[in-house]
C-alpha cells in the first residue's frame, strides 16, 4: 500500500514536471552539496556493486531516492507561483523608492524558504503561507526617463538544500522616473504666493463642526455643549488661476526648471489647487486627481528642451 502510494506520488509529480517545463521557466538544478551528493552516490553504488556489498548497494539507492523525491519536492514548493504588480510606477530621480510587488500562490500548499532577488541583490528570504503575500523592491535611478524593470527571480533549495530550484519573471511594467524636486528660488516663490511669512488663509465665517475637522479650528465663542461650530478660511491660492508656464523661464537652466516644476506640482497637488502646466504646445490641468498629477510626471520625464 505504502508502496503503491510512492510511485502514485513519483509519477503524477514527475507528469506535472514535464507538463510545466514546457509551459514555463523552471529551473532545476544541483548546487554543489548536491554535485557531492551525486558523487557520493555514484561511488558508493559502485563500490558496493565491486564487494558485493548489499548494505552499502541500499544505502546508495535509498540517498539516490531521497534526492529524487527532493527534487519533486523543491519543484512543487516553486510551482504555481504567479507575480502580480502595477503597470507603471512613479519614482522620483535620486530618490529611494519603495516597489510594491504581490506574490499570488495559485496552490494550497505553503511555500516555504523561497529567496527573491533582484539584479544579483537578495531581497530576502519569504514563506508564503497565504494565497496573497507582498514585497517590496527598493528602486533608485538618478536620470528621468521612463524605464523597464529587469528580471525578478524566486530561488529556492528546499527541502534538503541540494537542489536549486529558480523561477524568473520580467515585469511587463514601466517606471517613470520624473526630476527630482528641488524647491524654487525666491522669485518663483513669490510669484505662486509660496512663502513661509505669508499666511494663505482668510477669516470667511462659520460652519457646522464635522468628525475629522481640527480642534483648533473651532470656533469657541460659538459653540455650545451641545453643538460645535469651526471657523472657516478662504485659501487666496485657490482663488487665482495659477499658470506654470516653462517657456517664460528661459534664464532658468532647464533641467534645474524641471526640478522646480515638480516642487510646485507637488506642492498644489498636495494643497489640492488647481495649476495649469503649459511647455510649447502642450497644456496639461491639475487638479485633486492622481491620473492628472501623473500625466505632468510622465512628461516632466520624457520632455526635452
Amino acid at each position: 500500500m505504502i508502496k503503491q502510494s510512492a510511485l502514485r506520488f513519483v509519477d503524477i509529480n514527475f507528469k506535472r514536471l514535464i507538463k510545466f517545463k514546457k509551459n514555463s521557466r523552471i529551473y532545476i538544478y544541483p548546487n554543489l552539496n548536491g554535485i557531492g551528493l551525486a558523487i557520493f552516490i555514484f561511488f558508493c553504488f559502485l563500490i558496493s556493486v565491486f564487494y558485493e556489498n548489499n548494505s552499502g548497494l541500499l544505502l546508495s539507492i535509498v540517498i539516490f531516492f531521497i534526492f529524487f523525491i527532493s527534487i519533486l519536492i523543491s519543484h512543487q514548493n516553486i510551482n504555481y507561483l504567479k507575480l502580480n504588480y502595477n503597470n507603471v510606477f512613479y519614482v522620483e530621480a535620486d530618490q529611494k523608492e519603495k516597489l510594491g510587488f504581490t506574490i499570488l500562490n495559485l496552490s494550497k500548499e505553503k511555500k516555504l524558504n523561497i529567496n527573491i532577488t533582484y539584479n544579483n541583490s537578495n531581497l530576502g528570504n519569504f514563506n508564503f503561507l497565504k494565497r496573497i503575500s507582498l514585497f517590496n523592491l527598493n528602486y533608485i535611478n538618478d536620470s528621468r526617463g521612463v524605464y523597464a524593470l529587469d528580471d525578478i527571480s524566486l530561488n529556492s533549495i528546499y527541502p534538503f538544500g541540494v537542489i536549486n530550484t529558480k523561477v524568473s519573471f520580467k515585469p511587463n511594467c514601466d517606471v517613470i522616473v520624473y526630476p527630482k524636486s528641488l524647491r524654487p528660488n525666491q522669485d518663483l516663490l513669490n510669484e505662486f504666493n509660496i512663502n513661509k511669512d505669508i499666511k494663505a488663509d482668510e477669516f470667511d465665517g462659520i460652519d457646522d463642526f464635522k468628525n475629522g475637522d481640527s480642534l483648533s479650528k473651532v470656533a469657541w465663542k460659538k459653540s455650545t455643549l451641545e453643538k460645535k461650530y469651526i471657523k472657516t478660511f478662504k485659501d487666496n491660492q485657490k482663488s487665482q488661476k495659477l499658470i506654470l508656464d516653462l517657456d517664460k523661464y528661459n534664464n532658468i537652466k532647464f533641467e534645474r526648471l524641471l526640478s522646480y516644476s515638480t516642487y510646485l506640482i507637488k506642492y498644489f497637488y498636495q494643497r489640492k489647487i488647481s495649476l495649469t502646466f503649459k511647455h510649447k504646445e502642450n497644456i496639461f490641468l491639475l487638479d485633486n486627481k492622481e491620473k492628472s498629477l501623473n500625466q505632468i510626471f510622465r512628461y516632466l520625464a520624457n520632455v526635452k528642451i
